[in-house]
């Protein structure tokens, strides 16, 4: 079996057998939570495309692109993981987590209907992200083991920005040896 990463720990579900790797929080220490727990993929070819794809299970309330700490890209600037490249982190893709399906205003994904949520999303960000839930209502303090994150799957059309494209990103970009990080990020505990 694979292990997580260094700087991250494993979650499971003992009923299910699902596996994750999260970051790490401290309870007794809420200050310590905040923040984003990076891994970097090192690279050793020149590429010009990046294309993958995550599944991620929701713990608590998440609120996404909203009341983050980070206005830039090395900052908190999402709930949820964002993935850079080379050592100034220019972006790849994000995948943001919102608080659930039916979130009050500014603690859900961006509308693609509705331009007030969508211009909550940072400009180095633009288009290049998904965002997902996996809570149908308030919820916290248990995970979301049975609505896996980014794959559409239980996704409500109007209230996230494109469902039915989500699975596999893709990115074209000028060639590179960057490497790759991804930064498991949250402003809250």
């Amino acid at each position: 079996e694979a292990e997580c990463p260094s700087g991250l720990n494993e979650v499971s579900n003992s009923n299910t057998g699902q596996r994750a790797c999260g970051r790490s929080v401290d309870g007794d220490y809420p200050e310590k939570d905040l923040g984003c727990s990076p891994v970097t993929f090192p690279v050793n070819i020149t590429y010009s495309q990046v294309c993958g794809i995550a599944r991620g299970y929701q713990y608590g309330q998440m609120d996404a692109f909203q009341l983050t700490s980070g206005e830039t890209i090395d900052q908190t600037y999402v709930d949820g993981l964002s993935i850079t490249r080379g050592i100034s982190r220019q972006h790849l893709w994000t995948l943001a987590v919102g608080g659930n399906e039916y979130f009050a205003l500014r603690q859900a994904c961006p509308r693609d209907q509705d331009p007030y949520y969508f211009l909550t999303v940072n400009a180095f960000v633009g288009d290049h992200f998904y965002c997902e839930t996996g809570f149908t209502t308030y919820t916290s303090g248990v995970t979301a083991w049975s609505d896996p994150l980014w794959d559409g799957a239980g996704c409500i059309a109007d209230t996230a920005h494109s469902c039915d494209k989500y699975g596999w990103f893709h990115r074209e970009i000028g060639p590179t040896q960057d490497d790759i990080e991804v930064r498991w990020c949250s402003d809250q505990k």
